[in-house]
């Protein structure tokens, strides 16, 4: 019997990426590096140095719909884990700015958001 792999966010974001590029070949989107940031003191810094915003949400979604300018989300990978404060914020302050953000709790619901976005369902 095979061991059964541990669900992480990172396994989660996978899949999801995934799916984006199997329903929406055409999309423009990146994902960005939050969570690597936290292993060593160097690539904080740097990271911090170059730009990077504390609280940026895993995946942005740049396709444009009937309402929003894009869609970001922040991937947690059930319905235990929650965002910090810093991930609510910057949530908070895309939605002001014409964005839809939203915190997604694992793959179902993530991929619930990606599909009522693209068509035009929120």
């Amino acid at each position: 019997m095979a061991k059964q792999e541990r669900l992480t966010e990172e396994r989660v974001q996978i899949n999801i990426v995934d799916y984006l590029k199997l329903q929406y070949p055409s999309a423009l989107y990146t994902a960005t590096m939050g969570g690597q940031f936290q292993r060593h003191y160097s690539q904080r810094l740097k990271a911090k140095r170059t730009g990077y915003l504390k609280g940026v949400s895993d995946l942005l979604i740049f396709e444009p719909n009937e309402t929003y300018y894009g869609l970001f989300i922040e991937l947690k990978k059930d319905k235990k884990s929650y965002p910090t404060k810093e991930q609510k914020i910057f949530i908070e302050n895309a939605l002001k700015r014409g964005y839809y953000a939203i915190c997604c709790k694992g793959f179902d619901h993530c991929r619930e958001i990606i599909d009522k976005y693209f068509n035009n369902e929120l």
